[in-house]
């Protein structure tokens, strides 16, 4: 009889456990249904009223670091859309690697040390050291001789190197044109949180 009594204690204390723990363990889910639910509320709240620049923030591609030849042209193009008045062009430039000794020619006759170089037309010339597919600041400097292959498609503080009538005037475009190239480059660095910066760039022009 004590046995019988013993059984039945021992079957009624671990029916109680067991309910107990269905219990805990269907609030757990509820609060962790609860938990998610409420965060799916907050970012659909989020997502409505963040702004178009936020999102874009959000969605950024060009801070990959992973991206491929196809993507580079169409991710740099909608930057600078968004960073500026410059919608991306009709057609993409041509981009040709160049030795630091060729590329410098090219640029200025061997009396000074650049990196990227646009002359007009469509190419833009990248030193051979650079890896705008991997590399956020190599691909800034990309971005830089981009913003001025845009400004020779619009006309915009266009320096024709063939015209020395103005030397003055020259000075003055090309500097607006430099400062402009220089000031979205440093706003990219700075959304992909580049250590690196674009380098110094005089506040006022020398002419």
């Amino acid at each position: 009889m004590q046995n019988t009594t013993d059984f039945f204690r021992r079957r009624a204390a671990a029916l109680a456990l067991f309910g107990s723990l269905a219990l805990f363990g269907s609030m757990a889910t509820d609060c962790a249904a609860a938990g998610t639910n409420a965060a799916n509320a907050n970012q659909r709240m989020y997502e409505k009223y963040k702004s178009d620049q936020q999102k874009f923030l959000d969605d950024f591609d060009g801070a990959s670091t992973h991206l491929e030849q196809h993507e580079l042209m169409p991710v740099l193009f909608r930057t600078i859309h968004r960073l500026s008045r410059y919608a991306p062009p009709p057609e993409y430039p041509e981009v040709i690697f160049l030795p630091t000794v060729e590329l410098n020619q090219l640029a200025c006759k061997g009396t000074c040390s650049v990196l990227g170089h646009f002359a007009g037309g469509r190419q833009i010339y990248l030193d051979d050291r650079l890896k705008p597919l991997t590399n956020l600041f190599d691909r800034s400097v990309l971005l830089h001789e981009m913003v001025h292959y845009l400004q020779n498609l619009e006309g915009s503080h266009h320096v024709d190197p063939s015209d020395t009538g103005n030397d003055a005037e020259q000075c003055r475009l090309w500097y607006k044109r430099e400062r402009e190239a220089y000031t979205i480059q440093e706003a990219y660095l700075i959304m992909v949180a580049s250590p690196v910066r674009a380098g110094y760039f005089p506040a006022r022009s020398p002419c």
